[in-house]
C-alpha cells in the first residue's frame, strides 16, 4: 500500500491521501488529486463518494470528521519543479534562487542564443521551443510553478493559455495590470473557467515595487514561497520511501492527532519492519521506545494514545508535555 503511495507521490510530486480511521472500512485509502483518483483498501467507490465534497475542500493534513466518521487526510508536495517561460534577465535571477530553495529549475524561451550555460548555470533543463509547441515539450507534472517572464506579452499570453489547461502549485504571469486585464478578458471570452483564471497571480509577485531584475525576482520568489508554505504538508523521510521500497513487510505508525507542545507534527511517520531497524521518527525518547514495542504487537489497524502531560513526560523522558495519538498500520 504505501510503496503505491510513495510511487505516486514521486510521480506527480502532489498527492492528497484520506485515511479511514473509524466505520467498517478502517484503514482503507482514498488517493486523490485535482485530476486523479485510487482507492486502496476495502472501501467501496460509493463509500468515498459520500466523503469526496469534504475531502476535496480539505487543503492539509489534518483530522477531518466527516458525520460520523473520522480520517486521516494527508497532504504531500514533494521535490517541487518550477518552469521559467522567457530567458531574459529577470529570469537569470529566479532561476538561481529558486534552485537554492531545492526546485528542479526548467528554463524555456525560442531564443537558442538566450539558453546558455553561462547564463543559467544552475539550471537542471534549458528547452529550446516555439512557445505554441509549449503542452507538447514541457511535461504535465502536478507539483510546478510556472514563471511566465517572456520578452513580449502575447507570448506571456499564448504560455497562459497552454498552463490554465492542466494541473499546478502556483502560476505566475509578468505584466503591467491593463495588459493582463485584456488578457483575462480573452480567456473569458474563449471558455476558461472564472475558478482558472482566479489561480492565476498576475501580475506576478507581491507588490515590493522593485525595478532592477534583482529586485523583481524577490517579490516573484517571495510570492513562491508563500504559496509554498500556506498549507501544512506531511513529511516523508527519505528513508522511510526507501526502506519501503526495500522491504514492505512491517508496521507504519503515523501520529494523526497531536496536543500540546509533542516533538512531531500530524503525519509524521515511523517504519518498523519486521526483525529490523526503525526508520523515521514519531518524536524520539521513550514515546517512540514504546511505539516501537506496540508495533511488534499489531495486527492489522489500530490506534493508540500516548500521554506526554507533565504528569507523564519525566517517567517517558520527554520535557514537552501534551498528548499524541499514533495510527499502526500492518503492511506485508
Amino acid at each position: 500500500m504505501y510503496q503505491e503511495i510513495f510511487r505516486q507521490i514521486q510521480q506527480r510530486g502532489v498527492l492528497r491521501c484520506a485515511t479511514a480511521l473509524t466505520g467498517p472500512y478502517v484503514g482503507s485509502k482514498l488517493l486523490y488529486g485535482e485530476a486523479f483518483e485510487q482507492r486502496l483498501g476495502e472501501a467501496t467507490a460509493s463509500y468515498w463518494d459520500d466523503a469526496r465534497i469534504a475531502l476535496l475542500e480539505t487543503k492539509e493534513t489534518r483530522l477531518l470528521s466527516i458525520g460520523d466518521d473520522q480520517f486521516l487526510v494527508e497532504l504531500f508536495m514533494e521535490n517541487p519543479h518550477m518552469v521559467i517561460c522567457g530567458g531574459g534577465h529577470v529570469s537569470q535571477p529566479v532561476c538561481k534562487v529558486a534552485k537554492m530553495l531545492g526546485f528542479h529549475v526548467t528554463v524555456a524561451d525560442d531564443r537558442e542564443e538566450f539558453l546558455t550555460r553561462d547564463r543559467f548555470p544552475e539550471s537542471d533543463e534549458l528547452i529550446q521551443l516555439d512557445f505554441r509547441e509549449f503542452a507538447d515539450r514541457i511535461p504535465v507534472y502536478d507539483n510546478t510553478y510556472y514563471v511566465v517572464v517572456t520578452r513580449g506579452h502575447s507570448f506571456d499570453e499564448l504560455c497562459a493559455r497552454q498552463i490554465l489547461k492542466r494541473s499546478y502549485t502556483y502560476f505566475g504571469m509578468i505584466g503591467s495590470r491593463s495588459k493582463v486585464a485584456a488578457t483575462v478578458e480573452h480567456l473569458r471570452r474563449d471558455g476558461y473557467s472564472e475558478e482558472k483564471i482566479a489561480s492565476m497571480h498576475a501580475p506576478i509577485g507581491i507588490k515590493l515595487g522593485g525595478q532592477t531584475p534583482e529586485e523583481i525576482m524577490i517579490s516573484i520568489m517571495a510570492e513562491v514561497v508563500q504559496v509554498k508554505n500556506q498549507h501544512y504538508c506531511a513529511y516523508v523521510n527519505p528513508g522511510v520511501v526507501e526502506a519501503v521500497s526495500k522491504n514492505s513487510h512491517g508496521v507504519m505508525a503515523t501520529i494523526i492527532r497531536k496536543e500540546g507542545s509533542s516533538p512531531r507534527g500530524v503525519g509524521s511517520k515511523m517504519w518498523v519492519p519486521y526483525g529490523g531497524k526503525p526508520v523515521g521518527t514519531i518524536g524520539g525518547g521513550s514515546v517512540e521506545y514504546r511505539a516501537i514495542q506496540d508495533a511488534a504487537r499489531v495486527n492489522g489497524v489500530t490506534i493508540q494514545e500516548y500521554d506526554l502531560s507533565s504528569a507523564d513526560s519525566s517517567k517517558l523522558g520527554m520535557i514537552c508535555g501534551g498528548q499524541v495519538e499514533v495510527l499502526f498500520e500492518t503492511m506485508g
